[in-house]
């Protein structure tokens, strides 16, 4: 996927997430996210892609402060969150492949950085609004590979596993070419490809994004080995 698919993802994901917020009240509770209702995700998604978009903006090198916006009064909720979404766009749009500042993971380029993140953050929140009301759309394949090999890169940056204990997890869609051994522990590495594991899931790559995000269980799916290993990721794992 290229810069101008994951800008078309933006704007479409945010379009769906303001649409499903819209078919409901706000203050139903999100399942991915159960500290939040529909309005505190509607406010926190709209509040990163203001904070990306600044970034954006003025290619900062530094990552900045985070303070938290709200529509000003009088102000539609869903109308200033489409505005947000519009403006990061736009942002993102502006900048030349060449161009270089603050990001906090690899990627070939900032824009390329900026763009997927942002793309993927939008669209796993979309799939939270729809779950507050309903049944949430799922993922495409490419997409949901794109997106999940993202989140492993991300996971093996950031997170900690600790009841991991060494062990291996081999994440394998069966719908799309993604194969990735995760080995959980005080540190978490990632390979892409196939390999064996003491734990093995497979399913379609939405499936397999929405079980590393945490959105859904390993019900249904194809799953074998030592099942502690999922345990381990659940209670180590947020987004």
């Amino acid at each position: 996927m290229d810069v101008g698919d994951h800008l078309t993802r933006i704007g479409n994901e945010a379009e769906l997430l303001a649409r499903a917020a819209a078919a409901g009240p706000l203050d139903a509770r999100v399942p991915g996210c159960p500290d939040w209702d529909v309005e505190a995700l509607v406010l926190h998604t709209g509040n990163v892609h203001r904070w990306a978009g600044r970034i954006v903006r003025g290619r900062l090198q530094e990552r900045p402060s985070r303070e938290p916006q709200r529509p000003a009064e009088g102000v539609d909720l869903l109308a200033w969150f489409r505005e947000g979404a519009t403006e990061l766009v736009a942002a993102l749009g502006s900048v030349s492949p060449g161009e270089s500042f603050w990001q906090w993971a690899p990627a070939p380029t900032t824009q390329m950085f900026w763009a997927r993140r942002q793309a993927n953050e939008t669209s796993m929140h979309r799939w939270d609004a729809q779950s507050a009301h309903g049944e949430a759309d799922g993922f495409a394949t490419d997409v949901a590979v794109d997106a999940l090999d993202e989140w492993l890169m991300i996971i093996e940056r950031n997170a900690r596993i600790p009841t991991g204990g060494g062990r291996t997890l081999h994440l394998h869609a069966t719908d799309g070419d993604g194969e990735w051994v995760v080995s959980l522990g005080d540190a978490v590495s990632v390979e892409r490809g196939h390999a064996r594991a003491d734990c093995a899931v497979r399913a379609s790559a939405s499936d397999l994004y929405l079980l590393a995000m945490n959105r859904r269980g390993a019900e249904g799916l194809e799953v074998f080995g030592d099942t502690g290993v999922l345990d381990a990721w659940r209670e180590n794992v947020s987004f």
